[in-house]
């Protein structure tokens, strides 16, 4: 039994998927044995679209409708089509790995460059996401089935909750809700739109995101899911908040989906990795709960890497993390037994 398979009557399993993963015959059997979405590590992020040398080389062409470019982007997409792995776009509007030229006067590179007007920087930004969506819907019908449109807005530490990225400085709180606007115009009307954030289950940031980000979208009818990105991390996470999280979004009549989910533990040893295991287990309850009793959709469950030695957590905890599933190996962790048997249990308990 695959991951995939046994989540199948609930929500969808995905993995983040890197460049090397693509070239690696034996991350591809695991990715088509276990997976039913995929979201692109890196290479759809704003930078690589972004066409940086045309942009700043050609500034008067490409004043109001930004160079565009998909090389990085296409081996992705190219591996969805092929495998009939449903991908996430991951994502269109972000403060990070999005060139601080994009939002100057003639793109420049110059620091003190003044930055564009709210108008410009509407223009750059509707045809920015038109272009990328355009691209995609045409040469990859149906591949992308969700898109983070906007990542990470809500910075939990400033007073007023906003993050003051160049997004905010340019266009002004409302970049959110146009970039949303945007995506609604262009996207092909089944793919859904998420907004995406970190530790979005923290209460404090929780009731940032509904009255600023959520509810103003919704009224509009813009946004059709929450993303949580879900790093946990081992003694620190509550799981209770984090269940209240899905059901307040699930709420809202939202889709919701763990987005980027990994679980920061250091301990390799069996009492390391039994916490880990433990820790996934309530967690997959909460996500079938929540299903089974009709307290939130959930449509999606992403692991943010394939194998413990690829995580991202190591180099930015700065301390080896044994996150995932599957150790260095492809080995199956407790970890993954404990989210199988959540499974198991569910299926043979609530589906006869």
């Amino acid at each position: 039994m695959s991951l995939k398979k046994a989540f199948e009557p609930y929500f969808k399993i995905g993995t983040s998927v890197s460049w090397k993963n693509l070239q690696n015959p034996k991350a591809m059997e695991e990715l088509k044995k276990h997976y039913s979405s995929i979201t692109c590590e890196n290479n759809m992020k704003p930078m690589f679209f972004l066409d940086e040398e045309a942009n700043c080389t050609e500034p008067e062409k490409y004043h109001l409708a930004p160079a565009l470019r998909f090389e990085y982007a296409k081996p992705f997409l190219d591996a969805a089509k092929e495998t009939g792995i449903a991908l996430r776009g991951h994502t269109l509007v972000w403060h990070n790995q999005t060139g601080d030229w994009f939002f100057k006067e003639n793109y420049s590179k110059d620091e003190n460059a003044p930055l564009v007007s709210r108008e410009v920087m509407l223009a750059r930004m509707e045809n920015y996401i038109k272009g990328v969506l355009e691209y995609v819907q045409t040469n990859y019908p149906g591949v992308i089935y969700a898109w983070d449109v906007v990542n990470e807005a809500v910075e939990e530490t400033e007073k007023d909750g906003w993050r003051d990225s160049l997004w905010l400085q340019t266009i002004g709180r409302d970049f959110v809700v146009q970039a949303f606007r945007f995506a609604r115009k262009y996207a092909d009307p089944e793919v859904k739109l998420f907004y995406n954030d970190y530790n979005a289950f923290w209460p404090v940031k929780m009731n940032y995101i509904i009255p600023n980000i959520l509810e103003p979208l919704c009224k509009e009818g813009l946004v059709d899911g929450m993303g949580m990105q879900t790093h946990l991390v081992r003694g620190e996470s509550n799981l209770d908040d984090y269940e209240k999280a899905v059901e307040t979004y699930g709420a809202m009549g939202l889709e919701v989906q763990a987005t980027e989910i990994d679980i920061h533990v250091t301990d390799p040893g069996e009492g390391g990795m039994q916490v880990l295991a433990d820790m996934y287990r309530r967690i997959f309850e909460i996500y079938t709960n929540a299903c089974r009793e009709g307290k939130a959709k959930v449509t999606a469950v992403v692991f943010w890497g394939m194998k413990d030695d690829e995580s991202w957590l190591t180099g930015f905890r700065k301390e080896r993390s044994y996150p995932l599933l599957f150790g260095d190996n492809w080995e199956e962790k407790e970890a993954y037994k404990a989210v199988m048997e959540v499974a198991e249990e569910f299926n043979s308990t609530h589906l006869h």
